[in-house]
Protein backbone atom coordinates (compact mmCIF):
# COMPACT_ATOMS: atom_id res chain seq x y z
CA UNK A 1 0.00 0.00 0.00
CA UNK A 2 2.83 2.39 0.96
CA UNK A 3 4.75 1.64 -2.27
CA UNK A 4 1.59 2.18 -4.30
CA UNK A 5 0.95 5.54 -2.58
CA UNK A 6 4.52 6.68 -3.15
CA UNK A 7 4.35 5.64 -6.81
CA UNK A 8 1.15 7.66 -7.30
CA UNK A 9 2.79 10.69 -5.71
CA UNK A 10 5.78 10.33 -8.01
CA UNK A 11 3.58 10.16 -11.13
CA UNK A 12 1.55 13.16 -9.99
CA UNK A 13 4.69 15.10 -9.24
CA UNK A 14 6.21 14.35 -12.63
CA UNK A 15 3.02 15.48 -14.36
CA UNK A 16 2.92 18.70 -12.35
CA UNK A 17 6.53 19.61 -12.94
CA UNK A 18 7.05 19.16 -16.68
CA UNK A 19 5.56 22.40 -18.00
CA UNK A 20 6.31 24.78 -15.08
CA UNK A 21 9.98 23.83 -14.94
CA UNK A 22 10.73 25.57 -18.22
CA UNK A 23 8.99 28.70 -16.96
CA UNK A 24 10.83 28.59 -13.63
CA UNK A 25 14.20 28.18 -15.34
CA UNK A 26 13.59 31.28 -17.48
CA UNK A 27 12.34 33.13 -14.40
CA UNK A 28 15.51 32.32 -12.45
CA UNK A 29 17.74 33.37 -15.33
CA UNK A 30 16.09 36.80 -15.44
CA UNK A 31 16.40 37.45 -11.69
CA UNK A 32 19.26 38.92 -9.63
CA UNK A 33 21.63 36.46 -8.03
CA UNK A 34 20.68 34.44 -4.97
CA UNK A 35 23.19 33.46 -2.29
CA UNK A 36 21.19 30.33 -1.48
CA UNK A 37 20.75 29.21 -5.07
CA UNK A 38 24.43 29.83 -5.82
CA UNK A 39 25.44 27.77 -2.78
CA UNK A 40 23.12 24.91 -3.77
CA UNK A 41 24.40 24.90 -7.35
CA UNK A 42 28.10 25.09 -6.43
CA UNK A 43 27.86 22.40 -3.74
CA UNK A 44 25.23 20.19 -5.39
CA UNK A 45 23.71 20.02 -1.90
CA UNK A 46 20.52 21.20 -0.22
CA UNK A 47 20.67 21.40 3.58
CA UNK A 48 17.22 21.04 5.13
CA UNK A 49 16.61 21.89 8.79
CA UNK A 50 13.97 19.97 10.71
CA UNK A 51 12.73 19.15 14.22
CA UNK A 52 11.13 16.04 15.66
CA UNK A 53 7.59 17.36 15.27
CA UNK A 54 5.07 14.91 13.89
CA UNK A 55 3.23 15.04 11.59
CA UNK A 56 5.27 17.74 9.84
CA UNK A 57 8.90 16.67 10.18
CA UNK A 58 10.40 13.74 12.06
CA UNK A 59 12.77 10.79 11.85
CA UNK A 60 10.71 7.59 11.85
CA UNK A 61 11.53 4.21 13.39
CA UNK A 62 13.42 3.24 10.21
CA UNK A 63 15.64 6.33 10.47
CA UNK A 64 13.98 8.10 7.53
CA UNK A 65 13.20 11.83 7.83
CA UNK A 66 9.62 12.24 6.70
CA UNK A 67 6.38 14.18 7.27
CA UNK A 68 4.18 16.75 5.51
CA UNK A 69 6.70 19.61 5.34
CA UNK A 70 9.52 17.24 4.44
CA UNK A 71 7.40 16.10 1.49
CA UNK A 72 6.93 19.75 0.47
CA UNK A 73 10.66 20.45 0.69
CA UNK A 74 11.52 17.29 -1.25
CA UNK A 75 9.37 18.63 -4.07
CA UNK A 76 11.19 21.97 -3.83
CA UNK A 77 14.43 19.97 -4.10
CA UNK A 78 13.16 18.30 -7.30
CA UNK A 79 12.37 21.74 -8.75
CA UNK A 80 15.83 22.99 -7.82
CA UNK A 81 17.50 19.96 -9.39
CA UNK A 82 15.78 20.56 -12.72
CA UNK A 83 15.88 24.37 -12.74
CA UNK A 84 19.57 24.61 -11.77
CA UNK A 85 20.59 21.77 -14.07
CA UNK A 86 21.99 19.62 -11.26
CA UNK A 87 22.21 15.95 -12.21
CA UNK A 88 22.55 14.72 -8.64
CA UNK A 89 21.42 16.93 -5.78
CA UNK A 90 22.32 15.61 -2.33
CA UNK A 91 19.79 16.37 0.41
CA UNK A 92 21.06 16.60 3.98
CA UNK A 93 18.46 16.63 6.77
CA UNK A 94 19.89 18.51 9.75
CA UNK A 95 18.17 18.54 13.18
CA UNK A 96 17.80 22.11 14.45
CA UNK A 97 16.24 23.27 17.73
CA UNK A 98 13.64 26.07 17.87
CA UNK A 99 16.24 28.41 19.34
CA UNK A 100 18.86 27.59 16.67
CA UNK A 101 16.85 28.23 13.52
CA UNK A 102 17.93 31.80 12.75
CA UNK A 103 21.62 31.23 13.42
CA UNK A 104 21.55 27.96 11.43
CA UNK A 105 20.20 29.86 8.42
CA UNK A 106 22.51 32.85 8.75
CA UNK A 107 25.64 30.69 9.09
CA UNK A 108 24.57 28.53 6.10
CA UNK A 109 24.30 25.44 8.28
CA UNK A 110 20.92 24.99 6.60
CA UNK A 111 19.42 26.49 3.42
CA UNK A 112 15.78 26.20 4.49
CA UNK A 113 13.99 25.17 7.67
CA UNK A 114 11.35 22.63 6.73
CA UNK A 115 9.66 22.15 10.06
CA UNK A 116 7.09 24.03 12.13
CA UNK A 117 7.79 27.76 11.97
CA UNK A 118 5.04 30.09 13.10
CA UNK A 119 4.87 33.34 11.16
CA UNK A 120 5.55 36.18 13.61
CA UNK A 121 6.01 39.88 12.73
CA UNK A 122 8.93 40.21 15.16
CA UNK A 123 10.84 37.47 13.31
CA UNK A 124 10.57 39.08 9.90
CA UNK A 125 13.51 41.35 10.71
CA UNK A 126 15.76 38.28 10.93
CA UNK A 127 14.34 35.71 8.50
CA UNK A 128 11.98 35.26 5.56
CA UNK A 129 8.87 33.09 5.53
CA UNK A 130 7.22 31.22 2.69
CA UNK A 131 3.51 31.37 2.09
CA UNK A 132 1.85 29.55 4.98
CA UNK A 133 1.01 25.86 4.60
CA UNK A 134 -1.11 25.23 7.74
CA UNK A 135 -3.09 27.08 10.42
CA UNK A 136 -3.06 25.60 13.94
CA UNK A 137 -4.88 26.25 17.21
CA UNK A 138 -3.02 26.45 20.52
CA UNK A 139 -4.79 24.55 23.31
CA UNK A 140 -4.33 23.29 26.87
CA UNK A 141 -3.11 19.68 27.12
CA UNK A 142 -3.35 17.99 30.52
CA UNK A 143 -4.03 14.78 32.37
CA UNK A 144 -7.79 14.20 32.34
CA UNK A 145 -7.92 13.59 36.10
CA UNK A 146 -6.71 17.16 36.73
CA UNK A 147 -10.00 18.46 35.31
CA UNK A 148 -8.35 21.40 33.52
CA UNK A 149 -10.61 22.65 30.74
CA UNK A 150 -9.88 26.37 30.47
CA UNK A 151 -7.33 29.05 31.21
CA UNK A 152 -9.26 29.98 34.34
CA UNK A 153 -8.65 26.46 35.64
CA UNK A 154 -4.91 27.13 35.28
CA UNK A 155 -4.87 30.38 37.25
CA UNK A 156 -1.83 30.47 39.54
CA UNK A 157 -0.53 27.10 38.34
CA UNK A 158 2.55 25.90 36.43
CA UNK A 159 2.52 25.18 32.69
CA UNK A 160 5.12 23.81 30.26
CA UNK A 161 5.89 25.21 26.82
CA UNK A 162 8.82 25.00 24.36
CA UNK A 163 11.14 28.02 24.41
CA UNK A 164 11.78 29.95 21.21
CA UNK A 165 8.24 29.31 19.95
CA UNK A 166 5.51 31.77 18.98
CA UNK A 167 3.30 29.88 21.45
CA UNK A 168 5.49 31.17 24.28
CA UNK A 169 5.22 34.78 23.10
CA UNK A 170 1.45 34.45 22.82
CA UNK A 171 1.11 32.77 26.23
CA UNK A 172 3.18 35.51 27.89
CA UNK A 173 0.83 38.12 26.40
CA UNK A 174 -2.29 36.27 27.59
CA UNK A 175 -0.78 35.72 31.03
CA UNK A 176 -0.26 39.47 31.42
CA UNK A 177 -3.59 40.59 29.98
CA UNK A 178 -5.71 38.11 31.95
CA UNK A 179 -3.63 38.30 35.16
CA UNK A 180 -3.45 34.50 35.31
CA UNK A 181 -0.30 34.45 37.47
CA UNK A 182 0.95 31.43 35.54
CA UNK A 183 4.37 30.00 36.29
CA UNK A 184 5.77 29.18 32.83
CA UNK A 185 8.46 26.51 32.52
CA UNK A 186 10.23 26.33 29.15
CA UNK A 187 12.02 23.43 27.44
CA UNK A 188 14.26 22.92 24.41
CA UNK A 189 11.83 20.53 22.70
CA UNK A 190 8.13 19.74 22.55
CA UNK A 191 8.89 16.25 23.83
CA UNK A 192 10.52 17.67 26.97
CA UNK A 193 7.54 19.95 27.57
CA UNK A 194 5.14 17.02 27.11
CA UNK A 195 7.16 14.93 29.58
CA UNK A 196 6.97 17.70 32.19
CA UNK A 197 3.19 17.52 32.03
CA UNK A 198 2.96 13.71 32.06
CA UNK A 199 5.41 13.49 34.97
CA UNK A 200 3.28 16.02 36.91
CA UNK A 201 6.06 18.59 37.09
CA UNK A 202 3.58 21.02 35.53
CA UNK A 203 -0.21 21.09 35.64
CA UNK A 204 -0.52 21.36 31.87
CA UNK A 205 1.17 21.86 28.53
CA UNK A 206 0.29 24.74 26.21
CA UNK A 207 0.77 23.58 22.63
CA UNK A 208 -0.72 23.59 19.14
CA UNK A 209 -3.17 20.69 19.12
CA UNK A 210 -1.86 19.02 15.97
CA UNK A 211 1.58 18.76 17.57
CA UNK A 212 0.18 17.28 20.79
CA UNK A 213 -1.86 14.46 19.22
CA UNK A 214 1.11 12.29 18.11
CA UNK A 215 2.61 12.35 21.61
CA UNK A 216 -0.72 11.46 23.19
CA UNK A 217 -1.37 8.62 20.75
CA UNK A 218 2.07 7.13 21.41
CA UNK A 219 1.47 7.06 25.15
CA UNK A 220 0.38 3.88 26.90
CA UNK A 221 -3.04 5.35 27.78
CA UNK A 222 -4.13 8.13 25.38
CA UNK A 223 -7.52 8.23 27.10
CA UNK A 224 -5.83 9.69 30.19
CA UNK A 225 -5.21 13.01 28.41
CA UNK A 226 -7.48 15.94 27.69
CA UNK A 227 -7.12 18.56 24.95
CA UNK A 228 -9.16 21.67 25.74
CA UNK A 229 -12.03 22.86 23.59
CA UNK A 230 -10.89 26.38 24.40
CA UNK A 231 -8.42 27.84 21.92
CA UNK A 232 -5.62 29.78 23.59
CA UNK A 233 -4.72 33.02 21.82
CA UNK A 234 -4.57 33.68 18.09
CA UNK A 235 -4.34 31.10 15.32
CA UNK A 236 -0.82 30.00 14.41
CA UNK A 237 0.20 30.15 10.74
CA UNK A 238 2.98 27.71 9.81
CA UNK A 239 5.50 28.45 7.05
CA UNK A 240 8.92 27.38 5.81
CA UNK A 241 11.76 29.60 7.04
CA UNK A 242 14.57 30.99 4.89
CA UNK A 243 17.42 33.48 5.09
CA UNK A 244 16.67 37.18 5.07
CA UNK A 245 17.65 39.24 2.02
CA UNK A 246 17.29 36.41 -0.51
CA UNK A 247 14.01 37.25 -2.28
CA UNK A 248 14.88 35.16 -5.36
CA UNK A 249 15.04 31.96 -3.36
CA UNK A 250 11.91 32.85 -1.38
CA UNK A 251 10.06 33.55 -4.63
CA UNK A 252 11.22 30.22 -6.06
CA UNK A 253 9.96 28.33 -2.99
CA UNK A 254 6.63 30.20 -2.97
CA UNK A 255 6.01 29.47 -6.65
CA UNK A 256 6.74 25.79 -6.08
CA UNK A 257 4.40 25.66 -3.07
CA UNK A 258 1.73 27.47 -5.06
CA UNK A 259 1.80 24.75 -7.72
CA UNK A 260 1.55 22.04 -5.07
CA UNK A 261 -1.36 23.71 -3.26
CA UNK A 262 -3.28 24.09 -6.50
CA UNK A 263 -2.85 20.45 -7.46
CA UNK A 264 -4.49 17.18 -6.30
CA UNK A 265 -1.13 16.25 -4.79
CA UNK A 266 -1.63 18.53 -1.78
CA UNK A 267 -4.93 16.89 -0.85
CA UNK A 268 -3.21 13.50 -0.86
CA UNK A 269 -0.37 14.77 1.29
CA UNK A 270 -2.80 16.44 3.71
CA UNK A 271 -4.93 13.30 3.99
CA UNK A 272 -1.85 11.28 4.76
CA UNK A 273 -0.29 13.57 7.35
CA UNK A 274 -2.70 16.18 8.67
CA UNK A 275 -5.77 14.26 9.82
CA UNK A 276 -4.80 14.04 13.48
CA UNK A 277 -7.02 12.94 16.37
CA UNK A 278 -6.73 11.27 19.76
CA UNK A 279 -7.95 7.69 19.90
CA UNK A 280 -8.23 5.81 23.18
CA UNK A 281 -6.62 2.41 22.71
CA UNK A 282 -8.89 0.57 25.09
CA UNK A 283 -12.21 1.96 23.86
CA UNK A 284 -11.44 3.04 20.28
CA UNK A 285 -13.51 6.18 20.91
CA UNK A 286 -12.30 9.49 19.62
CA UNK A 287 -11.49 12.03 22.34
CA UNK A 288 -11.67 15.76 21.57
Amino acid sequence: MKKSFNLKLKHLLNALMLIPLIMVSHHLAAQPTSVTLEHIKSSNTLNIGYRQLEPFSFRDSDGKVTGYTIALCNIVADELRESLGIKKLAIHYIPVLFTERVSALNTSKIDIDCSVNTVAPERKNSVSFSTDYFVANMRIVSLRKNNIKSLNDLRGRTVAIPRGSKDLLELNRINREKNLSLSIVTSDTVEDAFDMMTQKRTAALILDDILAYPYINKSEHPENFFVSHEVVGVKMKYALMMRKEDPVFVDFVDKTLGKIFESPLNAQLANRWLTQKVVAKNTQKTQY
